[in-house]
């Protein structure tokens, strides 16, 4: 942030939002509302939040509102982009959130988007009952509630992913694709899961519930159909009447969604889809430093327009902010891009990951953001981060992206790592204010931390990691069944542990040579895989009988059975097949 900036953002458009006294999340901000005996009223916004800019303009431009904010009220802000660990700690259902917090940071009441008659009562009514009540409400704030992972908990094989699985079955909507009604969010943890059982055991309802979704997405209003990209979700069934921001998380998620659904169904439309989504991220979201601005702001006039009417007009502003774990997701979408749509987008993807390292990483670990001030070592960001770097070296060969990739888990260990099962979502000493002296253990993050761990100790041969991996996914299966479809994470990544491991291993003179096969390798969709760069002196080498100056080539194995070396990028298909099929003996 440079000096004099605000940390602060308000609407783009007209308004007095910055007339109140907005403080950030900070000891400070709590400190004084217990010296001053005051609640604190909490705004939790976006850059790219619609209402939230609403807020700013009516609710938060109103003088009464703004008098009685400075005069009774600690009024804290907080970007739920730069602080998503205060975001998951007290969102009451979406953005905007207006909460009322004691001074130890209870909630005391609150909501989202508050009109300015609503807001005035609200506040009247906060104030009243803080003033009559603050001697009972305590100086300590209530724990929150969270599923802890269990270690102990042992079910029969495959029955939590049952019962995650009929859970997505149960809310998938057969008339138009996707889970529930309204509104209809992309849920592609539950589809990435699905492709993954179909590619694994021929499970047609999987399939065909993902293809009708999909199709559904791509073709509803959820997709830019204009320039590309998908928004965020959609306020009806039918998949229209977007909310238009556009989130690079998302659409990194979705972009591998897509060429993942063009590995296994090969329909063309799909690729094309993905096309036009990395299109859209290379022209909108890439920022001049080579990274990834952090979101675009919705504009329903703009998003209006037909491509014609568009031109020529400015396009809805981009968040310049860099944030680690979304760009960590899109380096690893673009990098899987460019060996299935476009091979310009590797060049993008590894000079992302290189500014990343450049900016981001500091003596203190993995910075959040590259705003002043931003947070370090959390989860999200690290396991984002590491799995782009192991996907770097699989495609490349190179090594520094392996050594990078063991770097962050070094980090994942020390900053993050209990006595109990799970990683922290944010180190210890980030911050004690309010609900976050409780930190949390999320499924999500820790499923990815397993996925980080198994691919580290498959590559090293390091059955300690390995081991490591499986206790640390079978500890979250029973916060994983709790939560229903928002287990399909879980599902997925146990369905990848439990299959047959297809280990791809290129033999190269020098670790930049060979790069037609490993492109072709790492192009392979396949629910356990890895690809690993042998080189003279590496013990595999005298495994696989190959001498230092024999020419590139592919070895093939799946469990104890190996295909004949592969020495062209169209032979792998029909290795891989054989393997799978049984045709290759031993």
């Amino acid at each position: 942030m440079a000096q004099g900036e605000s940390p602060f953002r308000f609407s783009p458009r007209p308004n007095r939002a910055s007339e109140i006294l907005w403080q950030p999340w900070s000891e400070e901000a709590f400190g004084r509302a217990q010296e001053e005996n005051r609640p604190i009223l909490l705004s939790l916004s976006a850059v790219w939040c619609h209402w939230c800019h609403v807020m700013d303009e009516t609710t938060y431009s109103d003088p009464d509102i703004i008098r009685l904010i400075n005069q009774e009220f600690i009024p804290v802000r907080v970007d739920q982009d730069v602080r998503p660990d205060i975001n998951l700690r007290y969102n009451m259902g979406g953005w905007p959130t207006t909460a009322v917090l004691t001074p130890a940071g209870d909630v005391l009441t609150g909501g989202t988007y508050v009109p300015p008659d609503a807001m005035r009562e609200l506040l009247g009514q906060a104030r009243d009952y803080f003033a009559e009540h603050a001697a009972e409400l305590g100086s300590r704030t209530t724990a929150t509630q969270q599923l802890e992972p269990d270690p102990a908990f042992v079910a029969p094989p495959g029955e939590a992913a049952q019962e995650i699985l009929q859970s997505i079955q149960n809310q998938f909507d057969r008339a138009y694709g996707g889970l529930g009604t309204a509104p209809k969010f992309p849920q592609v943890d539950a589809w990435e899961c699905l492709l993954l059982r179909f590619a694994l055991a021929g499970e047609g309802y999987a399939a065909g519930m993902t293809v009708r979704t999909l199709d559904a997405m791509a073709g509803g209003g959820l997709h830019d159909g204009v320039e590309g990209g998908f928004f965020r979700y959609c306020t009806t069934r039918q998949w229209t009447d977007p909310h238009f921001e556009k989130m690079l998380d998302d659409n990194a998620r979705l972009l591998t969604l897509f060429l993942h659904a063009f590995q296994v169904t090969g329909d063309e439309s799909y690729r094309e889809v993905a096309r036009k989504t990395a299109e859209y991220v290379k022209a909108r979201l890439m920022l001049p430093s080579g990274l990834f601005g952090g979101s675009q702001d919705a504009d329903e006039r703009y998003y209006g327009l037909s491509a014609e009417e568009r031109a020529g007009r400015p396009a809805p502003a981009v968040d310049p902010t860099a944030y680690a774990g979304p760009n960590g997701l899109m380096v690893s979408a673009f990098l899987l891009a460019s060996a299935l749509v476009d091979a310009n987008l590797r060049a993008l993807a590894l000079t992302a990951l290189e500014v990343l390292f450049d900016r981001l990483m500091s003596p203190a670990g993995l910075l959040h953001d590259d705003r002043e001030g931003a947070v370090v070592n959390w989860l999200f960001d690290l396991v984002a981060v590491g799995h782009a770097c192991l996907d770097a070296y699989e495609l490349t060969g190179d090594r520094e992206h392996l050594a990078r990739g063991r770097a962050i888990l070094a980090l994942m260990d020390d900053k993050l790592r209990d006595h109990r099962p799970g990683y922290f979502d944010h180190p210890a000493g980030t911050s004690e204010e309010g609900r976050l002296q409780d930190r949390q253990r999320p499924l999500a993050e820790n499923v990815e931390a397993a996925r980080l761990l198994r691919r580290l100790g498959l590559e090293g041969q390091d059955l300690a990691l390995i081991d490591r991996a499986s206790g640390l996914l079978g500890a979250y299966a029973s916060v994983a069944r709790q939560v229903g479809v928002f287990g399909a994470s879980w599902v997925a990544a146990e369905t990848g542990f439990s299959a047959a491991l297809l280990d791809v291993r290129l033999a190269v003179p020098e670790w930049h040579e060979g790069q037609d096969l490993r492109q072709a390798a790492f192009a392979l969709f396949y629910p356990e895989r890895r690809v690993r760069t042998v080189l003279p002196g590496d013990p595999d080498r005298e495994e696989l009988g190959v001498a230092d100056e024999d020419p590139p080539a592919l070895y093939l194995c799946r469990g104890t059975v190996c295909a004949p070396p592969v020495h062209a990028p169209d032979e792998i298909a029909a290795a891989v097949q054989a393997l799978v099929s049984g045709a290759v003996q031993i």
